[in-house]
């Protein structure tokens, strides 16, 4: 059988980078996020014995063959698939893993994280082990960090892995408590109807920003750190204002948060998203940037009757809007029929020539 994963991707209205070190740990952070329908996928088969590895993603058209789990070079662009078969799969297996997503690159939506948990999940899936979503998502990230050495928080696991609307609050010294906010099918509707994500082209590098971040909150008087304590209020109004049916505060708090990731340093900012902030002003009452910011995806709250109007002049400036829905599930994982030996060939060769 081959196993098959996927993890939907988040938005974050509010307290992200308040969940990355060292923030985190010294003061404790808080991260409202909510997991969308848009996905990561993974697709893992183990293959017959000395087959080796073949990892293959597909929406970037790039892949990376091996002989076997233990030959895998780090130096390559999918170095980041191979770090989860490496912690994963057993070195004398033979395996296909084959992954894509449904945002670009650069999207601010903590894809890495989505796709990260999918692996997970249908690695786990195929080796039949048991983990909960929380296990999933502390995994996933632990290779994010620790084995790949890339910078950042765990609120896009998480947010991926439980899915629905999530307020993580993070302890000083370390830890973190996620709770499920409840909220009123009539909010539930609202924020889906009136919310619209908001792409210009324009990816951000999420790494560098948090490099950039790093760097900035260890000077003296940095306003990284001052921001940090806002959007951190910010995320906490809002778990407040939701269950609370409050829209209008959790636009406000929207709009706060927008201000202070622009605060945590100038590669946060994006002239691009400022232009598109300004076409929009009056049709919303609330936007912020997703992610680490310096471009991705914008959520926005549109103004009861405005929401078409928004559409339209966001498409004239050829900017891509997405609606939104919100994915409760989280992590999925389900098995279905293999692949037979022709379709692991041609990915095979399609691995193999995209390297």
């Amino acid at each position: 059988m081959k196993a098959c994963a996927r993890a939907p991707v988040r938005v974050d209205p509010a307290g992200g980078g308040t969940d990355a070190p060292p923030f985190c740990i010294d003061h404790g952070g808080a991260v409202v996020n909510f997991a969308v329908q848009r996905h990561a996928f993974a697709v893992a088969q183990r293959l017959d014995k000395d087959a080796g590895i073949v990892l293959y993603a597909m929406d970037i058209n790039r892949g990376h063959t091996a002989p076997s789990v233990a030959q895998l070079s780090e130096a390559t662009d999918l170095e980041f698939l191979g770090a989860f078969v490496r912690r994963l799969v057993p070195d004398g297996d033979s395996l296909l893993l084959a992954t894509e997503t449904d945002v670009p690159p650069g999207s601010g939506l903590g894809g890495s994280g989505a796709l990260g948990v999918a692996i997970v999940a249908a690695l786990d899936r195929l080796y039949d082990r048991e983990r909960s979503p929380l296990e999933s998502a502390a995994l996933a990230n632990e290779i994010e960090r620790q084995d790949l050495g890339y910078p950042g928080g765990d609120q896009d696991s998480y947010g991926t892995a439980l899915g629905g609307i999530n307020y993580l609050q993070y302890h000083p010294g370390g830890g973190m408590t996620p709770h499920r906010l409840e909220i009123s099918e009539e909010t539930c509707r609202a924020l889906e109807y009136y919310s619209l994500l908001i792409y210009s082209g324009v990816a951000h590098v999420s790494a560098s920003i948090h490099e950039d971040i790093k760097s900035s909150y260890v000077q003296t008087n940095s306003p990284t750190l001052e921001a940090m304590w806002i959007l951190k209020e910010q995320a906490e109004k809002i778990a407040a204002a939701l269950p609370a049916d409050d829209l209008g505060g959790y636009a406000e708090a929207l709009n706060e948060s927008c201000r202070q990731l622009v605060n945590l340093h100038e590669s946060c900012d994006s002239a691009e998203h400022r232009r598109y902030f300004q076409a929009i002003e009056d049709c919303i009452l609330g936007g912020k940037t997703c992610g680490a910011g310096g471009g991705g995806f914008m959520v926005v709250l549109t103004k009861s009757g405005h929401r078409r109007e928004c559409i339209r002049r966001i498409e004239q400036l050829g900017g891509l809007v997405w609606p939104v829905a919100i994915d409760w599930q989280g992590m999925a994982s389900w098995l279905e029929p293999p692949l037979d030996h022709a379709e692991v060939e041609r990915l095979r060769h399609l691995a193999s020539s995209a390297s």
